[in-house]
């Protein structure tokens, strides 16, 4: 054998056994120490609810003798569930709604005049991915809130952002912010989210400041083919009286019926349900 020969089987050698020198240091490396820089690892990369399950994950890995792509798998998916959940709270938190209410919660028996098709269609969320309003009209605590939240909710445990609002808070605080030239902070509040509920649209007049925020809320959203869900006891015809500017009062409605679902709920009270009787005359 050449001289080239024997260096070159030298240096092989010597290289794998570096090589077995190395694993064996490896598997020979405390277990322990291993577990804790996997921690400040994960603590490092901000993947804090998987240092909270990493010890119960390991024992599992052993015991079921995962492999370390199934053990990678299962840490990633219990950080991806942990921040699924912190950022849905804090989508409900931003939203401000008042409670929390669910399309299965509303009985549909007690106001059959509720378009159940319609409102099958609706839970689907079609109408956000199409920027389609929903109007919900009917006299107070025919349930319209109540749809009007829950179907919100649904919305923001799909992804989407929500924000709730009555119409005269919208009025007063998106009025005073225009006043103010504060036009970032309507934008911020109202036109930004993917989904805005204006609840009670009619309980109170508007005075001419609150009528102009209504409108540039309204119009911005549509231009930016975002939906509104807008709930109100008061018939669409009578919205120029509820404005007190009839020519707004029609462009508000322009923009939020083209493509729009209306619900029209003709039932009773939710509220005075327990108490018909008083009011009839027969209790």
């Amino acid at each position: 054998m050449t001289k080239v020969g024997l260096r070159r089987d030298y240096d092989l050698t010597r290289r794998l056994t570096r090589a077995q020198t190395l694993s064996l240091r490896v598997r020979q490396e405390p277990v322990d120490d291993v577990v804790t820089q996997i921690r400040n690892d994960l603590t490092y990369l901000r993947l804090h609810h998987a240092v909270e399950v990493i010890d119960d994950l390991l024992t599992d890995a052993r015991r079921r003798r995962w492999t370390p792509a199934k053990l990678l798998a299962e840490v990633l998916a219990a950080e991806a569930i942990a921040t699924s959940d912190r950022r849905l709270q804090l989508r409900l938190k931003f939203a401000k709604f008042p409670v929390y209410r669910t399309l299965e919660d509303f009985d549909l028996d007690f106001q059959p005049s509720v378009d159940r098709e319609l409102l099958t269609h609706v839970a689907t969320l079609e109408f956000v991915e199409q920027g389609r309003s929903l109007l919900f009209l009917g006299q107070p605590g025919c349930g319209k809130t109540h749809l009007a939240i829950a179907i919100a909710i649904r919305a923001v445990e799909a992804g989407y952002s929500a924000y709730f609002t009555n119409a005269a808070q919208l009025a007063v605080h998106a009025g005073l912010c225009l006043a103010n030239d504060e036009t970032s902070r309507v934008e911020k509040t109202y036109a930004n989210p993917r989904v805005l509920v204006v609840d009670d649209v009619g309980l109170t007049p508007f005075d001419r400041a609150g009528v102009n925020a209504m409108f540039h809320v309204i119009n911005r959203r549509y231009e930016l083919g975002l939906p509104t869900i807008v709930t109100t006891n008061r018939s669409l015809t009578a919205w120029p009286e509820v404005f007190g500017e009839p020519l707004i009062a029609a462009a508000i409605l322009d923009r939020l019926l083209h493509g729009a679902h209306v619900f029209n709920i003709k039932g009773p009270s939710w509220r005075l349900k327990e108490h018909a009787g008083l009011l009839t005359g027969t209790g």
